[in-house]
């Protein structure tokens, strides 16, 4: 699908159950990646729909979700998700998810430039969204070093297990949007890669 020199994304397979098992089964990484209660799941029920996206693909018009993988090696890293896609107003909001083992070493950031490459080259999208914990420094560094403006705090809004902590928003407009010198050809379309 899409890649730099280090990450690829793509859609999941079946046979990305239990990676994707062990990123979402994480009640931790759950609290501050995720707005919903965390419910344990088994790794056969991530197996289960992820088989039925092969026979009943996501339409894509709300939600993208991709993993996240060396290139090098297909190394797991997690996954990126374009999310509460409006067509209408030309917007998308994305998010992504690492295994612990994944985070501080850059892949995050080529995770949102790709993710922003596909909202605004591919989905013709003028705005993407990012939300993260006020407390998620990383989230917040690693969105600031691809562009993303902090437009706001809400007060309260998120729940970190401990109580209600503010919530940032950032945005970038696809007119603020730049390749970085060097990389236009590293944030290339990979023919041939499912």
């Amino acid at each position: 699908m899409f890649a730099t020199d280090r990450v690829r994304l793509r859609p999941p397979t079946p046979d990305d159950a239990p990676n994707m098992f062990l990123l979402h089964g994480d009640p931790e990484l759950h609290l501050i990646t995720d707005g919903e209660p965390f419910l344990p799941r088994h790794v056969g029920q991530v197996r289960a729909r992820l088989e039925k996206q092969v026979t009943e693909p996501p339409d894509g018009q709300t939600v993208v979700s991709l993993v996240a993988e060396t290139v090098a090696d297909g190394a797991f890293l997690g996954g990126g998700t374009l999310w509460g896609i409006d067509a209408f107003n030309q917007y998308a909001h994305l998010g992504i998810s690492l295994l612990p083992e994944a985070r501080g070493q850059g892949y995050g950031t080529e995770v949102i430039r790709l993710l922003c490459r596909y909202g605004f080259r591919n989905r013709n999208l003028r705005r993407l969204e990012l939300e993260t914990l006020a407390s998620n420094t990383a989230m917040r560094r690693t969105a600031e070093t691809c562009g993303f403006r902090h437009e706001g705090t809400q007060r309260e809004r998120g729940y970190d297990g401990d109580g209600f902590v503010d919530m940032v928003i950032y945005g970038l407009l696809r007119r603020d949007w730049t390749v970085l010198p060097g990389q236009r050809s590293a944030l290339r379309s990979a023919p041939g890669r499912a």
